[in-house]
């Protein structure tokens, strides 16, 4: 098993947010909001298989969802709403927040 830090970052506003590995339920974030100062809402940990994963993040508050399928040993997923739509991406893992 590996660990991914996932990030939710820009455009959240009291939102319910819901996240899956392999399309099972791996951790539930109530009530996140973006901190405008550090430009984040919340980090969360999430345990991945040995083999390759597709992580869906759903923000059950706004009815948005997306999912990336990740190869190899992937740190970091990036996540923030922009022009009302869900946006994944995967980082470096230097993107931890204090």
């Amino acid at each position: 098993m590996q660990e991914l830090l996932i990030i939710l970052q820009d455009g959240f506003d009291s939102d319910d947010v819901e996240v899956t590995v392999n399309h099972k339920e791996a951790h539930h974030e109530r009530d996140v909001s973006t901190r405008e100062m550090l430009g984040m809402a919340a980090e969360i940990s999430v345990e991945l298989p040995a083999k390759g994963s597709t992580v869906g993040v759903e923000v059950t508050s706004r009815k948005l969802s997306a999912s990336k399928k990740l190869h190899g040993k992937a740190k970091c997923l990036l996540v923030s709403i922009e022009d009302g739509e869900l946006v994944l991406r995967e980082g470096t893992g230097r993107e931890a927040f204090l």
